[in-house]
């Protein structure tokens, strides 16, 4: 049995454009056809990343990239969704730089003060701008969650497979209008996009080991947190 496999953006192509009823079984798509229907896909994969609708992408590795010398901003030359952590090289060590937001970085009075970089603003398009200003070039580490790729020829695209029969529905369903569907086709094929999100989000949720707790130590637990209550 297997467990390991993937697929191409043209089989989520051939299943897309089969359910629309514009190719028949064993049938080749028109190049048309192809290119609306990748675009679909690759506009999606942006959308629902956005949309919190998302399938982990975040490196073990920090990416490194260099902040000159007497320079508030930097850009990382990378697709950044959103970071998740910042460090500074300082000497020897890695120094925690708090990633603040507009308002944040609007409250500090004096924007041109040099030293360490303790706070930074993420600008959007990879950019982020230091305070204090670095007196010297250093370079930043940054963990981040990252854009789903653009799709590429015979290659699987930036989603779990586990997702591909739930993103076929999606897809069809933009595409629909396109190709003529009336419009009680259309509110069918709303219908199963909504639950396709739905399960997309249930397949995207992250799986814990849960810890096995002790009779004892929760009876304790519910015990302490009544006798809270009772003393407020």
């Amino acid at each position: 049995m297997a467990i390991s496999f993937t697929r191409t953006r043209e089989e989520l192509r051939t299943l897309v454009l089969g359910k629309l009823g514009v190719l028949a079984a064993g049938g080749t798509a028109s190049t048309a056809d192809s290119d609306l229907t990748y675009e679909a896909i690759d506009l999606r994969l942006k959308e629902m990343h956005r949309l919190g609708i998302f399938w982990r992408k975040v490196t073990k590795r920090p990416l490194s990239f260099t902040i000159p010398a007497n320079v508030a901003s930097a850009s990382a030359s990378a697709d950044v969704l959103f970071p998740i952590s910042m460090h500074v090289v300082n000497g020897s060590v890695d120094d925690d730089v708090q990633i603040i937001g507009i308002r944040e970085y609007a409250d500090i009075s004096d924007k041109t003060y040099q030293g360490v970089p303790t706070k930074v603003l993420y600008n959007g398009s990879a950019e982020f701008i230091f305070w204090p200003v670095p007196t010297a070039s250093t370079t930043a580490k940054l963990v981040y969650e990252k854009i789903a790729d653009d799709t590429a020829a015979s290659t699987s695209p930036d989603v779990d497979v586990s997702m591909f029969r739930w993103l076929k529905d999606i897809i069809a369903y933009d595409l629909g209008d396109h190709f003529g569907k009336d419009n009680q086709t259309m509110i069918r094929f709303q219908a199963e996009a909504e639950k396709a999100e739905r399960n997309i989000r249930k397949l995207s949720v992250e799986r814990v080991d849960y810890a096995p707790v002790e009779i004892g130590e929760f009876y304790t637990r519910q015990t302490s947190t009544k006798r809270d209550w009772n003393t407020t």
